[in-house]
Protein backbone atom coordinates (compact mmCIF):
# COMPACT_ATOMS: atom_id res chain seq x y z
CA UNK A 1 0.00 0.00 0.00
CA UNK A 2 1.25 3.47 -0.85
CA UNK A 3 1.88 5.74 2.11
CA UNK A 4 -0.61 8.65 2.04
CA UNK A 5 0.59 12.13 1.22
CA UNK A 6 0.63 15.00 3.71
CA UNK A 7 0.23 18.70 2.96
CA UNK A 8 3.76 20.10 2.85
CA UNK A 9 2.53 23.48 4.11
CA UNK A 10 1.72 21.94 7.48
CA UNK A 11 5.24 20.58 7.95
CA UNK A 12 7.54 23.12 6.33
CA UNK A 13 8.50 26.59 7.57
CA UNK A 14 11.49 27.25 5.33
CA UNK A 15 11.82 30.94 6.12
CA UNK A 16 12.26 30.24 9.81
CA UNK A 17 15.14 27.81 9.36
CA UNK A 18 18.79 28.91 9.56
CA UNK A 19 20.79 28.91 6.31
CA UNK A 20 23.08 26.02 5.49
CA UNK A 21 26.84 26.36 5.89
CA UNK A 22 28.54 27.28 2.66
CA UNK A 23 29.75 24.30 0.62
CA UNK A 24 33.35 23.44 1.40
CA UNK A 25 35.66 23.32 -1.64
CA UNK A 26 39.02 22.29 -0.26
CA UNK A 27 38.70 21.53 3.45
CA UNK A 28 37.76 18.14 4.95
CA UNK A 29 34.73 17.86 7.16
CA UNK A 30 35.24 19.07 10.74
CA UNK A 31 33.83 16.59 13.24
CA UNK A 32 31.58 17.98 15.97
CA UNK A 33 32.67 18.23 19.59
CA UNK A 34 31.14 15.98 22.21
CA UNK A 35 28.32 17.68 24.07
CA UNK A 36 27.44 20.10 21.24
CA UNK A 37 24.35 19.69 19.05
CA UNK A 38 24.88 17.68 15.84
CA UNK A 39 26.36 19.90 13.12
CA UNK A 40 25.33 20.00 9.46
CA UNK A 41 27.86 20.41 6.68
CA UNK A 42 27.85 20.51 2.89
CA UNK A 43 30.80 19.13 0.91
CA UNK A 44 31.27 19.58 -2.83
CA UNK A 45 33.70 16.75 -3.55
CA UNK A 46 33.74 13.16 -2.35
CA UNK A 47 37.50 13.39 -1.91
CA UNK A 48 36.90 15.73 1.04
CA UNK A 49 34.44 13.50 2.87
CA UNK A 50 35.34 11.55 6.04
CA UNK A 51 35.60 8.48 3.82
CA UNK A 52 36.07 5.69 6.36
CA UNK A 53 33.12 6.78 8.51
CA UNK A 54 30.95 7.44 5.44
CA UNK A 55 31.67 3.94 4.13
CA UNK A 56 30.79 2.40 7.48
CA UNK A 57 27.35 4.01 7.18
CA UNK A 58 26.92 2.80 3.60
CA UNK A 59 27.03 -0.91 4.45
CA UNK A 60 27.46 -4.00 2.25
CA UNK A 61 24.39 -3.52 0.02
CA UNK A 62 25.19 0.11 -0.86
CA UNK A 63 28.11 -0.18 -3.26
CA UNK A 64 26.96 2.88 -5.20
CA UNK A 65 26.93 5.02 -2.04
CA UNK A 66 30.48 4.00 -1.05
CA UNK A 67 32.93 6.86 -1.47
CA UNK A 68 34.93 5.20 -4.25
CA UNK A 69 31.79 4.96 -6.38
CA UNK A 70 30.78 8.50 -5.51
CA UNK A 71 34.12 9.46 -7.08
CA UNK A 72 33.07 7.66 -10.27
CA UNK A 73 29.62 9.29 -10.36
CA UNK A 74 31.09 12.70 -9.65
CA UNK A 75 33.61 12.43 -12.48
CA UNK A 76 31.35 10.91 -15.14
CA UNK A 77 27.75 12.03 -14.59
CA UNK A 78 28.25 15.66 -15.60
CA UNK A 79 26.23 16.71 -12.54
CA UNK A 80 27.13 19.01 -9.69
CA UNK A 81 27.29 16.81 -6.59
CA UNK A 82 26.58 17.95 -3.02
CA UNK A 83 27.13 15.78 0.05
CA UNK A 84 25.20 16.75 3.16
CA UNK A 85 26.68 15.49 6.41
CA UNK A 86 25.55 15.46 10.03
CA UNK A 87 28.20 14.97 12.71
CA UNK A 88 28.17 14.72 16.48
CA UNK A 89 30.66 13.87 19.20
CA UNK A 90 30.94 10.30 17.92
CA UNK A 91 31.65 11.31 14.33
CA UNK A 92 29.45 11.00 11.25
CA UNK A 93 25.84 10.38 12.31
CA UNK A 94 24.18 10.68 8.89
CA UNK A 95 24.81 11.62 5.28
CA UNK A 96 22.99 12.29 2.03
CA UNK A 97 24.45 12.25 -1.48
CA UNK A 98 22.73 14.59 -3.94
CA UNK A 99 23.15 15.59 -7.58
CA UNK A 100 21.73 18.50 -9.57
CA UNK A 101 19.79 17.33 -12.63
CA UNK A 102 19.18 19.75 -15.47
CA UNK A 103 18.04 19.49 -19.08
CA UNK A 104 21.55 18.53 -20.20
CA UNK A 105 21.68 15.42 -18.00
CA UNK A 106 21.90 12.35 -20.28
CA UNK A 107 20.89 9.94 -17.48
CA UNK A 108 17.20 9.99 -18.35
CA UNK A 109 16.26 7.26 -15.86
CA UNK A 110 17.63 9.48 -13.08
CA UNK A 111 15.87 12.75 -13.95
CA UNK A 112 12.59 13.63 -12.27
CA UNK A 113 10.93 14.93 -15.44
CA UNK A 114 11.66 11.88 -17.56
CA UNK A 115 10.91 9.43 -14.72
CA UNK A 116 7.48 11.04 -14.16
CA UNK A 117 6.72 11.01 -17.88
CA UNK A 118 7.81 7.40 -18.43
CA UNK A 119 6.04 6.03 -15.36
CA UNK A 120 2.83 7.86 -16.23
CA UNK A 121 2.96 6.45 -19.76
CA UNK A 122 3.52 2.97 -18.31
CA UNK A 123 0.50 3.35 -16.02
CA UNK A 124 2.47 2.81 -12.84
CA UNK A 125 0.68 3.35 -9.55
CA UNK A 126 0.31 7.03 -8.69
CA UNK A 127 2.34 8.38 -11.62
CA UNK A 128 -0.55 9.47 -13.82
CA UNK A 129 -2.27 11.33 -10.97
CA UNK A 130 0.94 13.14 -10.06
CA UNK A 131 1.70 14.02 -13.67
CA UNK A 132 -1.82 15.42 -14.02
CA UNK A 133 -1.13 17.84 -11.16
CA UNK A 134 2.01 19.18 -12.87
CA UNK A 135 2.33 21.55 -15.84
CA UNK A 136 2.60 19.91 -19.25
CA UNK A 137 6.23 21.01 -19.57
CA UNK A 138 7.70 18.69 -16.95
CA UNK A 139 11.27 19.76 -17.60
CA UNK A 140 10.41 23.39 -16.97
CA UNK A 141 8.44 22.49 -13.84
CA UNK A 142 11.01 20.17 -12.26
CA UNK A 143 14.44 21.15 -13.59
CA UNK A 144 16.94 22.00 -12.43
CA UNK A 145 16.20 19.68 -9.54
CA UNK A 146 18.01 18.10 -6.63
CA UNK A 147 18.13 14.31 -6.99
CA UNK A 148 18.80 12.76 -3.58
CA UNK A 149 20.05 9.42 -2.40
CA UNK A 150 22.80 8.83 -4.96
CA UNK A 151 23.34 9.00 -8.72
CA UNK A 152 22.24 5.41 -9.31
CA UNK A 153 19.03 3.54 -10.01
CA UNK A 154 17.45 1.53 -7.23
CA UNK A 155 17.61 1.81 -3.44
CA UNK A 156 18.35 5.51 -3.31
CA UNK A 157 18.43 6.48 0.34
CA UNK A 158 20.05 8.53 3.07
CA UNK A 159 22.65 7.09 5.42
CA UNK A 160 22.15 7.06 9.16
CA UNK A 161 23.94 5.58 12.14
CA UNK A 162 21.74 3.08 13.95
CA UNK A 163 19.85 4.52 16.87
CA UNK A 164 20.55 8.17 16.09
CA UNK A 165 17.20 9.95 16.30
CA UNK A 166 16.36 12.93 14.13
CA UNK A 167 19.04 12.30 11.51
CA UNK A 168 16.62 11.96 8.61
CA UNK A 169 14.70 15.12 9.50
CA UNK A 170 17.89 17.13 9.72
CA UNK A 171 19.28 15.83 6.43
CA UNK A 172 16.03 16.32 4.52
CA UNK A 173 15.60 19.80 5.89
CA UNK A 174 19.14 20.62 4.78
CA UNK A 175 18.50 19.22 1.29
CA UNK A 176 15.35 21.29 0.90
CA UNK A 177 17.12 24.46 2.04
CA UNK A 178 19.99 23.72 -0.33
CA UNK A 179 17.52 23.42 -3.21
CA UNK A 180 15.81 26.67 -2.21
CA UNK A 181 19.09 28.56 -1.88
CA UNK A 182 20.37 27.34 -5.26
CA UNK A 183 17.09 28.11 -7.04
CA UNK A 184 16.25 24.49 -7.85
CA UNK A 185 12.67 23.64 -8.74
CA UNK A 186 12.29 20.23 -7.15
CA UNK A 187 13.71 17.77 -4.64
CA UNK A 188 13.37 14.08 -5.42
CA UNK A 189 14.26 10.59 -4.29
CA UNK A 190 13.55 8.58 -7.43
CA UNK A 191 14.03 4.98 -6.31
CA UNK A 192 13.24 4.40 -2.64
CA UNK A 193 12.87 0.72 -1.79
CA UNK A 194 9.48 -0.42 -0.51
CA UNK A 195 11.21 -1.86 2.58
CA UNK A 196 12.89 1.45 3.44
CA UNK A 197 9.89 2.29 5.61
CA UNK A 198 11.64 4.84 7.83
CA UNK A 199 12.56 7.02 4.86
CA UNK A 200 9.21 6.52 3.13
CA UNK A 201 7.34 7.56 6.27
CA UNK A 202 9.60 10.57 6.72
CA UNK A 203 9.18 11.73 3.12
CA UNK A 204 5.41 11.32 3.23
CA UNK A 205 5.29 13.25 6.48
CA UNK A 206 7.17 16.13 4.85
CA UNK A 207 4.65 16.31 2.03
CA UNK A 208 6.44 14.52 -0.78
CA UNK A 209 4.16 12.98 -3.42
CA UNK A 210 5.01 9.43 -4.44
CA UNK A 211 4.49 6.92 -7.22
CA UNK A 212 5.79 3.51 -8.30
CA UNK A 213 8.94 4.15 -10.31
CA UNK A 214 10.67 0.79 -10.85
CA UNK A 215 11.40 -2.66 -9.46
CA UNK A 216 14.76 -3.73 -8.03
CA UNK A 217 16.16 -7.27 -8.30
CA UNK A 218 18.84 -9.32 -6.62
CA UNK A 219 19.83 -12.99 -6.44
CA UNK A 220 21.06 -14.79 -3.29
CA UNK A 221 24.08 -16.87 -4.32
CA UNK A 222 23.76 -20.52 -3.25
CA UNK A 223 26.91 -21.92 -1.68
CA UNK A 224 26.58 -24.95 -3.91
CA UNK A 225 27.01 -22.79 -7.01
CA UNK A 226 25.23 -23.50 -10.27
CA UNK A 227 24.06 -27.02 -9.32
CA UNK A 228 22.24 -25.74 -6.25
CA UNK A 229 20.94 -22.75 -8.21
CA UNK A 230 19.50 -24.96 -10.96
CA UNK A 231 17.97 -27.33 -8.42
CA UNK A 232 15.69 -24.53 -7.25
CA UNK A 233 13.79 -24.46 -10.57
CA UNK A 234 11.06 -26.69 -11.90
CA UNK A 235 12.05 -29.68 -14.04
CA UNK A 236 10.84 -27.84 -17.14
CA UNK A 237 12.94 -24.77 -16.34
CA UNK A 238 16.00 -26.89 -15.55
CA UNK A 239 15.75 -28.57 -18.96
CA UNK A 240 15.50 -25.18 -20.64
CA UNK A 241 18.48 -23.81 -18.74
CA UNK A 242 20.49 -26.92 -19.69
CA UNK A 243 19.56 -26.44 -23.35
CA UNK A 244 20.59 -22.78 -23.23
CA UNK A 245 23.98 -23.66 -21.74
CA UNK A 246 24.58 -26.37 -24.36
CA UNK A 247 23.68 -24.01 -27.20
CA UNK A 248 26.27 -21.48 -26.06
CA UNK A 249 28.92 -24.17 -25.54
CA UNK A 250 28.22 -25.92 -28.86
CA UNK A 251 28.54 -22.60 -30.70
CA UNK A 252 32.11 -22.36 -29.47
CA UNK A 253 31.56 -19.31 -27.26
CA UNK A 254 34.10 -19.01 -24.44
CA UNK A 255 32.83 -17.49 -21.16
CA UNK A 256 35.24 -16.23 -18.49
CA UNK A 257 35.58 -13.71 -15.66
CA UNK A 258 38.68 -11.74 -14.73
CA UNK A 259 39.62 -8.27 -13.47
CA UNK A 260 38.75 -5.62 -16.03
CA UNK A 261 41.52 -5.30 -18.63
CA UNK A 262 42.05 -1.74 -19.93
CA UNK A 263 42.69 -3.18 -23.39
CA UNK A 264 39.10 -4.43 -23.54
CA UNK A 265 37.47 -1.11 -22.68
CA UNK A 266 37.09 0.21 -26.27
CA UNK A 267 35.29 -2.97 -27.31
CA UNK A 268 33.11 -2.94 -24.21
CA UNK A 269 32.18 0.67 -24.96
CA UNK A 270 31.07 -0.26 -28.48
CA UNK A 271 28.93 -3.12 -27.19
CA UNK A 272 27.28 -1.07 -24.46
CA UNK A 273 26.45 1.69 -26.94
CA UNK A 274 24.81 -0.93 -29.16
CA UNK A 275 22.73 -2.20 -26.25
CA UNK A 276 21.62 1.28 -25.20
CA UNK A 277 20.76 2.16 -28.79
CA UNK A 278 18.48 -0.86 -28.88
CA UNK A 279 16.51 0.72 -26.03
CA UNK A 280 16.27 4.15 -27.64
CA UNK A 281 19.29 5.91 -26.09
CA UNK A 282 20.66 6.94 -29.45
CA UNK A 283 22.54 9.96 -28.11
CA UNK A 284 24.83 7.74 -26.04
CA UNK A 285 28.38 7.44 -27.40
CA UNK A 286 31.20 4.91 -27.01
CA UNK A 287 33.40 7.65 -25.59
CA UNK A 288 30.97 8.14 -22.68
CA UNK A 289 30.93 4.41 -21.94
CA UNK A 290 34.72 4.25 -22.16
CA UNK A 291 35.10 7.15 -19.72
CA UNK A 292 32.87 5.42 -17.16
CA UNK A 293 34.64 2.09 -17.54
CA UNK A 294 38.06 3.69 -17.20
CA UNK A 295 36.99 5.62 -14.12
CA UNK A 296 35.42 2.50 -12.59
CA UNK A 297 38.68 0.63 -13.09
CA UNK A 298 40.64 3.48 -11.52
CA UNK A 299 38.35 3.60 -8.49
CA UNK A 300 37.78 -0.11 -7.93
CA UNK A 301 40.94 -1.74 -9.25
CA UNK A 302 40.65 -5.55 -8.93
CA UNK A 303 37.10 -5.13 -7.61
CA UNK A 304 36.05 -4.21 -11.16
CA UNK A 305 35.43 -7.61 -12.76
CA UNK A 306 34.61 -8.30 -16.38
CA UNK A 307 32.60 -11.32 -17.47
CA UNK A 308 33.19 -11.81 -21.19
CA UNK A 309 31.83 -13.94 -24.01
CA UNK A 310 34.29 -14.56 -26.86
CA UNK A 311 33.66 -16.17 -30.23
CA UNK A 312 36.71 -16.92 -32.37
CA UNK A 313 38.69 -14.62 -30.10
CA UNK A 314 36.32 -11.66 -30.55
CA UNK A 315 34.39 -10.24 -27.59
CA UNK A 316 30.69 -10.51 -28.39
CA UNK A 317 29.30 -9.82 -24.92
CA UNK A 318 30.42 -8.43 -21.58
CA UNK A 319 29.22 -7.54 -18.12
CA UNK A 320 31.00 -5.25 -15.66
CA UNK A 321 30.71 -6.45 -12.07
CA UNK A 322 31.53 -4.21 -9.11
CA UNK A 323 32.61 -6.20 -6.05
CA UNK A 324 31.68 -4.60 -2.73
CA UNK A 325 32.49 -6.66 0.36
CA UNK A 326 30.72 -9.99 -0.18
CA UNK A 327 28.23 -8.61 -2.72
CA UNK A 328 28.51 -8.42 -6.51
CA UNK A 329 26.79 -5.66 -8.47
CA UNK A 330 26.08 -6.20 -12.17
CA UNK A 331 26.65 -2.65 -13.37
CA UNK A 332 27.02 -2.49 -17.17
CA UNK A 333 26.68 -4.84 -20.11
CA UNK A 334 26.70 -4.99 -23.88
CA UNK A 335 26.29 -7.49 -26.72
CA UNK A 336 27.09 -7.88 -30.40
CA UNK A 337 23.61 -8.89 -31.53
CA UNK A 338 24.67 -9.86 -35.03
CA UNK A 339 27.51 -12.11 -33.86
CA UNK A 340 25.53 -13.87 -31.15
CA UNK A 341 23.03 -15.17 -33.73
CA UNK A 342 20.19 -15.63 -31.28
CA UNK A 343 22.27 -17.44 -28.66
CA UNK A 344 21.06 -16.91 -25.06
CA UNK A 345 24.23 -15.04 -24.09
CA UNK A 346 22.41 -12.73 -21.69
CA UNK A 347 21.31 -15.59 -19.46
CA UNK A 348 24.60 -17.50 -19.72
CA UNK A 349 26.80 -14.49 -19.04
CA UNK A 350 24.72 -12.60 -16.46
CA UNK A 351 23.18 -15.53 -14.55
CA UNK A 352 24.55 -19.05 -15.03
CA UNK A 353 28.21 -18.10 -15.31
CA UNK A 354 27.98 -15.37 -12.67
CA UNK A 355 26.36 -17.72 -10.17
CA UNK A 356 29.26 -20.16 -10.65
CA UNK A 357 31.90 -17.45 -10.39
CA UNK A 358 30.28 -15.68 -7.44
CA UNK A 359 29.93 -18.91 -5.47
CA UNK A 360 33.61 -19.74 -6.04
CA UNK A 361 34.57 -16.27 -4.82
CA UNK A 362 32.42 -16.53 -1.68
CA UNK A 363 29.97 -13.82 -2.73
CA UNK A 364 26.54 -14.03 -1.09
CA UNK A 365 24.36 -11.81 -3.30
CA UNK A 366 24.38 -10.60 -6.91
CA UNK A 367 22.57 -7.28 -7.31
CA UNK A 368 20.93 -6.84 -10.70
CA UNK A 369 19.24 -3.49 -10.09
CA UNK A 370 16.29 -2.17 -12.08
CA UNK A 371 14.82 -2.98 -15.48
CA UNK A 372 14.08 -6.23 -17.37
CA UNK A 373 12.08 -7.50 -14.42
CA UNK A 374 10.47 -10.46 -16.19
CA UNK A 375 13.81 -11.82 -17.36
CA UNK A 376 15.35 -11.43 -13.91
CA UNK A 377 12.53 -13.08 -12.00
CA UNK A 378 12.47 -15.93 -14.54
CA UNK A 379 16.07 -16.70 -13.53
CA UNK A 380 15.45 -16.74 -9.80
CA UNK A 381 15.85 -13.14 -8.76
CA UNK A 382 13.95 -11.65 -5.86
CA UNK A 383 12.39 -8.23 -6.26
CA UNK A 384 11.03 -5.21 -4.47
CA UNK A 385 9.17 -2.12 -5.63
CA UNK A 386 10.86 1.24 -5.84
CA UNK A 387 8.96 4.48 -5.24
CA UNK A 388 9.76 7.99 -6.40
CA UNK A 389 9.15 10.85 -3.96
CA UNK A 390 8.86 14.38 -5.28
CA UNK A 391 8.65 17.82 -3.68
CA UNK A 392 7.97 20.88 -5.81
CA UNK A 393 5.84 24.01 -5.34
CA UNK A 394 3.63 22.93 -8.23
CA UNK A 395 2.37 19.99 -6.14
CA UNK A 396 1.49 21.98 -3.02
Amino acid sequence: MQIPDVDIRATERARLRPPLPRPMDEQPLTVGTSGLPPALGVVRHAAHLPRASWDRLAGPDAAYLATRWLDVAEDTSGAAMRYITLTDGQGLAGALATAVADTNAPWLAGRPDTVVRFCAAEGRQGAGELAGDLPDDLADALLPGLVCGGRHLGRTTLLSRDGHEGVGERLLGAAERLADEEGLRSVAFLHVDEHDTALRTLLAGRGYRSFHSEDYHWLPVPQGGFAEYAAGFSAHRRRRIGAERRAVRDAGVQIASAPLDPADIPRFAELETTLLGKYGMNAWTPSRSAAILERALGACGPDALAATARLDGEIIGFALIVVHRDRWFAHRAGFDYAAQRGLPLYFELLYYHLVEAAARAGATVIHYGTGSGAAKTSRGCLGSRQYAYLRTPALV
